[in-house]
């Protein structure tokens, strides 16, 4: 039966050519303009190397420190590196730990002066164990060049190829800030897509001098921000527990500030927009949908009510196919199921252009609806989620538009179809 259905659908779409591409480009339009939507925040939520465990991290973006003698003097801003070591590295429930301080220097070869600034990340040896980077040569600075101080650095392979013409500089040293630091090793360029792991040089935060013992709100405030990452998202809760028994014991000492970490993030929080730095914005699912959803329906509303005018203008033209069927014996769910069973192939074709089409509009709209530097990788886009957000909002659609005209079929009369009657 559905075999015969695949057949009568095709024939329509040759016998009907016209009114074929105005439903299949109206179909492919709605679902790339609604899959648009749905990739910004499949980039902002779902893994992709180097930050693969997405699902299993949380967010410290930035903590508040009150002045405990002036009630006047509050701030919100990171955290410093006394706060990572007392209250963060000691942590016992997750898996991993870092911390990282990112900014703008100016990166030359010791013989040759450069004036072109890259993003320098400031951090320690559990970044490498948070982030899944690919090292194409050599290995991260470690625990032993962290606790020494050790000018050591990892640089991406587009920097190599930049400062040295290969992707082979392990021992070699690059300059930033006059001080010279030795390649440790060369990892893949990440996406800007991937925030917290993004960064052309990755180096020891106790290298630098301006990140180490940090004296501002009594010691409290500082460069930092952290990623923990956790065995599994079920240890969320035990995770946040423990951060807080670690800052009650922090503030026992009588410092002049008292250190307040309030908001710690889930990557659903950052996705939903909660990734404010003073913790300030909390943005729920509710919120959320309340934001797109409205968007979602208008555009799939809009291409719907066309393609129902034009599916009923073809429909029209076999009604008396219809009603010599209903004659022989098919019952109004029979017609049901082929009406929407034949539109549904002009939908899934509208459906397969629209996956496309949306890919090439977020390429080309990046600008703006995410950023001109971001790099997207076909890792970042292919995922399950969708497919089956295409898959939905197409059978949604095929529902929405050839629901009508089927059920004005199934309802109509079989001597009104028969004679062709035009105003019923």
């Amino acid at each position: 039966m559905f075999k015969q259905y695949l057949k009568q659908a095709l024939q329509m779409l040759k016998e009907n050519r016209l009114t074929s591409v105005i439903s299949i480009l109206g179909t492919a339009l709605s679902i790339a303009m609604i899959l648009v939507v749905v990739l910004q925040f499949q980039i902002r939520l779902v893994g992709f190397r180097p930050e693969s465990n997405r699902d299993r991290m949380l967010y410290i973006l930035g903590i508040r420190a009150d002045s405990q003698t002036d009630p006047n003097n509050r701030n919100s801003t990171a955290m410093s590196d006394g706060v990572v070591k007392e209250c963060l590295y000691p942590l016992q429930t997750p898996e991993s730990v870092t911390a990282m301080a990112k900014d703008r220097s100016i990166v030359s070869l010791p013989n040759r002066r450069l004036f072109e600034e890259y993003v320098i990340c400031y951090t320690d040896p559990g970044f490498w164990k948070v982030f899944d980077f690919h090292f194409l040569s050599g290995k991260p600075f470690t625990e032993a060049d962290f606790s020494s101080g050790l000018p050591r650095a990892v640089i991406t392979n587009t920097l190599a190829r930049k400062l040295f013409g290969s992707e082979e500089p392990v021992g070699k040293e690059i300059e930033m800030g006059y001080v010279s630091y030795a390649v440790t090793g060369v990892v893949k360029e990440p996406s800007r897509a991937a925030g917290s792991a993004y960064s052309d040089v990755w180096v020891p935060y106790t290298s630098n001098t301006n990140y180490v013992n940090n004296q501002s709100c009594g010691g409290v405030c500082g460069n930092f921000q952290a990623v923990i990452l956790a065995h599994s998202s079920g240890d969320f809760d035990a995770i946040r527990a423990e951060i807080k028994q670690a800052v009650a014991r922090y503030n026992a000492g009588g410092r002049d500030f008292v250190l307040g970490i309030n908001y710690i993030f889930s990557r659903v929080d950052v996705a939903l927009g909660s990734n404010d730095m003073n913790g300030g914005i909390q943005v729920g699912w509710l919120e959320y949908l309340t934001q797109k959803v409205p968007l979602l329906l208008f555009l799939l509303l809009v291409p719907t009510l066309n393609l129902t005018g034009v599916i009923q203008s073809s429909v029209q033209k076999r009604r008396s196919e219809m009603g010599l069927r209903k004659a022989f014996g098919a019952t109004k769910g029979r017609l049901l199921t082929q009406v929407l069973c034949e539109n549904l192939i002009t939908t899934m074709i509208g459906g397969i252009i629209g996956i496309i089409l949306s890919v090439v509009l977020l390429h080309l709209c990046k600008s703006f609806l995410l950023s001109r530097e971001m790099v997207i990788t076909f890792e970042m886009l292919f995922k399950p989620a969708l497919f089956a957000a295409a898959l939905f909002f197409t059978l949604l659609l095929n529902l929405l538009s050839a629901g009508l005209p089927a059920i004005r079929i199934a309802r109509e009369q079989i001597v009104d179809a028969l004679k062709d009657n035009d105003n019923s």
